[in-house]
């Protein structure tokens, strides 16, 4: 199968969210099958001054946009393994910010014009066509637009799949971009984009729409996406196309998320000698500066500090958390400021008990992961979710919010490997915590907790082979 990957981002080149992990993973783990798979991605100016690697250029265009013309260059590049095209558009890229611009629909309706660029002249040159073009969030959603209307005749024979990784992001902004985009309405102006603005011109509602199939990352967050709850303004577009829409369970890195090798954790250890663990508690510990304590449950946070992630609860049940349980714990991350600022007073409050560490640091989250006991995750809503399923391969057993991929991946109760609770309520999340520490304070059940956790297969040769019959159903679509 040949499959050219559309994002606007991938690891380790450039990632501000999961977004960048799908992108360098799962090629990668499909290349490993034997397919030719590839990935355009924009060559934003950070990665010419960090001095990526990659030859070129190798094609050069002009693309037009309204009534501006601006120059494109096609960079070569390499990344885990996959062959990746850098698209060089200066008008787009050549500044500091990857995402948040005041013209970021300018910048990705030009994105997508050199994908389509970068597709004839691969074919024509090159001689490789891809049996599917595969794209991600809404950066990337006008791809299957423009393939399925006004280049159908060049490029409609190749299938199209469209993933939603947060549907919350839409890319909506205002009806003007209409006319800048050269499509057409195709009932597709939303009614609302904000105050004072009478309609919208939304991204991911059309990738949507003209896409063949429509993926998400998780079998639940597919169907609470057809709610009026979840489904952000676009629930009935989706339910209209339900049959074509199919939820596929992120996996995770493996290779570098595995304790036996982890280079960043004091002791490797895994589910057969999970030994090391204590000393990985140990060390953790001493690193927020508290006495090492075997007994004491260690809880870890490895979050943005955003509401979606549920982190306005956790504020709430902090005081009984520390009131009512011996329990310790460490947060890792950043976000909203008024977030931040309450975490950062339970931290000076409680400096025995609370530690925290604003922004991200990569080694130190493989150090919670391994030296936690517990770990929390109450999000309000959570496509997938990486970090449940990085906390089971280390040992340290979930508690989650039922939502999205957290429902997909932890189960409580008989064969169970974590803790959720239903209701984002601070009650029922406390309750969660409750049971588990209850559980954590008999030693046999908890080591068959952590065990059966750490035994799980969430690595991305599953999803792999999902994709592949997504591709296959997609190439079905347009014979």
């Amino acid at each position: 199968m040949d499959v050219l990957f559309v994002a606007a981002e991938a690891a380790p080149l450039v990632k501000t969210g999961g977004l960048a992990d799908v992108a360098a993973a799962l090629p990668a783990a499909l290349r490993t099958g034997g397919h030719d798979v590839r990935l355009v991605m924009p060559r934003y100016r950070t990665l010419r001054e960090q001095g990526i690697p990659m030859t070129g250029p190798i094609a050069a265009s002009f693309l037009t946009i309204g009534n501006r013309t601006e120059e494109l260059r096609v960079w070569l590049g390499e990344a885990n393994g996959v062959p990746v095209y850098f698209l060089d558009i200066p008008a787009a890229f050549e500044r500091s910010a990857i995402y948040g611009e005041g013209d970021d629909a300018r910048r990705f309706l030009l994105f997508t014009r050199g994908v389509l660029a970068l597709l004839q002249h691969l074919r024509e040159v090159d001689g490789w066509q891809p049996h599917v073009v595969h794209a991600h969030d809404w950066h990337a959603a006008l791809v299957a637009n423009y393939m399925k209307t006004v280049l159908a005749y060049t490029f409609g024979h190749i299938g199209t799949v469209f993933t939603i990784h947060n549907l919350a992001y839409q890319g909506q902004f205002a009806p003007n971009v209409l006319d800048l985009s050269g499509l057409g309405d195709g009932g597709l102006i939303e009614n609302s984009v904000g105050p004072g603005i009478a309609g919208s011109f939304d991204f991911m509602a059309r990738g949507i729409a003209f896409s063949d199939v429509v993926t998400t990352v998780s079998p639940t967050y597919a169907q609470e996406i057809m709610t009026g709850e979840y489904g952000e303004r676009l629930d009935g577009l989706l339910r209209a196309k339900r049959e074509r829409v199919t939820g596929i369970l992120n996996g995770i890195d493996t290779t570098t998320f595995d304790p036996a090798t982890d280079p960043h954790i004091a002791t490797p250890y895994d589910v057969d000698d999970p030994s090391g663990k204590a000393e990985c508690k140990a060390a953790l510990q001493h690193a927020f500066g508290w006495s090492t304590d075997p007994d004491r449950p260690l809880i870890g946070v490895v979050s943005r500090l955003v509401e979606q992630k549920g982190l306005d609860l956790l504020d709430g049940v902090m005081p009984w958390l520390l009131r009512e349980t011996d329990a310790q714990v460490v947060i890792l991350g950043s976000g909203q400021q008024h977030l931040e600022d309450r975490f950062r007073r339970h931290a000076i409050g409680a400096t025995d008990r609370v530690g925290l560490r604003l922004g991200f640091d990569a080694p130190l989250a493989q150090r919670i992961y391994a030296g936690s006991d517990l770990f929390l995750m109450p999000s309000r809503f959570e496509p997938c979710g990486l970090g449940q399923m990085i906390a089971l391969r280390y040992g340290s057993v979930p508690v989650v919010r039922a939502t999205g991929g957290l429902v997909d991946t932890v189960r409580e109760g008989y064969d169970g490997n974590g803790f959720r609770f239903h209701r984002f309520d601070g009650y029922d999340f406390g309750d969660a915590i409750t049971r588990a520490l209850r559980t954590y304070r008999d030693p046999t059940s908890w080591a068959i907790l952590r065990e059966r956790g750490m035994r799980e297969d969430n690595s991305w040769k599953h999803a792999a082979g999902y994709y592949l019959g997504v591709y296959e159903w997609a190439r079905q679509l347009v014979r």
